[in-house]
């Protein structure tokens, strides 16, 4: 019986590192998914940035040209282009 004790412990062993291997792998389909979320957030943020980057350029150009013309009124007395 001492001969062959071993083996039980070797067995539950092998079992216990296919639980942790398979515990690993699943870890790392869960990081991979959290990665491609990550990333997905990261390019949507991104495009909104740029969005509103670009508004709020055309903004400021409408004001400046607004203010442009508005001033040409005034110090004219008419209207200019």
């Amino acid at each position: 019986m001492a001969a062959t004790a071993w083996m039980g412990q070797a067995l539950s062993r092998r079992a216990a590192q296919a639980v942790l291997r398979e515990h690993r792998r699943a870890n790392l389909r869960k990081r991979g998914w959290s990665r491609d979320i990550a990333r997905l957030m990261l390019v949507a943020s991104v495009l909104v940035l740029g969005v509103l980057a670009v508004e709020i350029g055309r903004k400021a150009v409408t004001i400046l040209s607004h203010n442009s013309a508005q001033h040409s009124i005034e110090s004219n007395g008419e209207i200019t282009g």
